[in-house]
């Protein structure tokens, strides 16, 4: 599942990486929800349009990350995975990684990719003293904090959880993932963690909204998303104040 708006630069590279490093060992359907994009996004989703496994949903109403409800209730499959539209590089085989280690961690409910962190990487991962490695096997997770930029659940536990979502509004400081993992925490006593030697591109931060001219997309998002804060670093960097 990708939420999308205007990132149509990372989205194309998003879509490529995805197609190029699915196993295919797996029956799937790519569910891609185009939030209100004003920039060059639909002729991206063009090229996919009536491809199969793939489902575009263009909304021309922006339900910012609440977007995720719509994706959430179209998904069929067994696990339910969600992309963010700046993880520009995916590893290869990532689909048959999210399996096996579901398969080998049964305990866990919601895991993702590890994420390249670098000077250009802003904020994709928090610091290692939160994690800590659970080995079976040949298999590492990291156990420890997950945002949204690869991750997968089970979709059975989602359908738990499903009737309550409507009461949540997501926001910056309440995102879809940190509310499931909170309710597959609390509820279930599932954990969460990443998988250590499988590792996507979050090109998420300001040195690559910079770089591919999406500064003003991330200040209107993060103003209308209440983190003045982060909307001032935008701001700064665009007037080559930092970064």
């Amino acid at each position: 599942m990708v939420l999308t708006w205007n990132r149509a630069p990372m989205l194309e590279m998003c879509l490529e990486s995805f197609f190029e490093n699915i196993s295919n060992e797996y029956p799937y359907e790519l569910i891609i929800m185009d939030n209100a994009s004003t920039d060059w996004t639909s002729g991206i989703l063009d090229k996919y349009e009536g491809r199969e496994s793939v489902r575009i949903v263009r909304s021309k109403i922006n339900y910012r990350l609440n977007g995720y409800k719509k994706l959430f209730a179209m998904a069929k499959g067994k696990y339910m995975v969600e992309l963010d539209d700046d993880v520009i590089r995916l590893p290869k085989d990532f689909d048959k990684a999210f399996v096996e280690y579901f398969d080998a961690f049964p305990d866990y409910g919601y895991i993702g990719l590890n994420v390249v962190q670098d000077e250009m990487t802003w904020g994709a991962k928090p610091g290692a003293e939160q994690y800590k490695d659970d080995v079976r096997g040949d298999r590492v997770i990291e156990e420890g904090p997950v945002g949204g930029w690869c991750t997968a659940f089970r979709r059975w536990h989602y359908k738990l959880f499903a009737p309550f979502l409507h009461l949540f509004n997501f926001t910056m400081a309440r995102g879809e993932d940190g509310t499931l993992c909170g309710f597959l925490h609390v509820i279930l006593r599932r954990r969460q963690g990443l998988i250590k030697n499988v590792v996507c591109l979050h090109a998420t931060g300001i040195p690559y909204a910079k770089k591919y001219g999406l500064l003003d997309r991330d200040i209107e998002k993060y103003v209308a998303g209440a983190r003045p804060d982060i909307a001032e670093r935008c701001i700064a960097a665009k007037e080559n104040r930092v970064g």
